[in-house]
């Protein structure tokens, strides 16, 4: 988010957003274990799996400038 009211929708990936900031995020599809939902996996791929998943939400999360819409599958 630059600043300018620019009416647009941005669709992209948690990825390309890090770093990033936006005035509305939406978080169509997130997933119980992604939200602490779940007992974390004691296998260590399994595990290792979850937390990324786990980090990348707080990613997406905390681009939200001024609004967070999650949608809870």
């Amino acid at each position: 988010y630059n600043g300018s009211e620019v009416d647009a929708v941005k669709v992209g990936t948690i990825k390309r957003a890090k770093g990033l900031e936006f005035k509305q995020v939406l978080l169509p599809d997130v997933r119980p274990h992604q939200i602490g939902d779940a007992e974390p996996p004691t296998d260590g791929a399994e595990r290792e799996r979850w937390e990324r998943l786990r980090r990348e939400l707080y990613v997406a999360m905390t681009r939200a400038r001024d609004g967070l819409w999650v949608g809870v599958a």
